[in-house]
């Protein structure tokens, strides 16, 4: 998952820096590919994990709360690819047992 995936699923760049480990790779920036850092990434596997926590759970309602948003309205984008890896990336952290989406905004 890149950051933008996350920020689609209520992550903050706090929440990162709280919550998921160091980045388990680096890809190449896609919008400045040729001057861009590389972009941090994380398996499902391990978004998945720390999204079943009862911390991040609570910290995710307090901030959907405070930001006066739902997961539906960060995740919203008229940018089909962009649409498209979100999507895919639910459906693999959902595969790992990460909270899903309908779940997270029900809260």
């Amino acid at each position: 998952m890149t950051k933008p995936i996350l920020r689609s699923r209520g992550w903050t760049d706090s929440a990162v820096r709280d919550f998921l480990p160091q980045p388990e790779g680096l890809k190449p920036n896609p919008r400045f590919a040729a001057t861009g850092a590389p972009m941090p990434v994380w398996r499902p596997a391990t978004v998945a994990a720390v999204e079943r926590t009862p911390e991040w759970q609570a910290w995710l309602e307090r901030s959907l709360r405070r930001r006066k948003t739902t997961l539906e309205a960060l995740a919203e984008t008229e940018d089909e690819d962009f649409r498209a890896r979100v999507e895919a990336a639910r459906m693999a952290i959902e595969s790992e047992g990460g909270v899903p989406h309908e779940a997270a905004e029900g809260r």
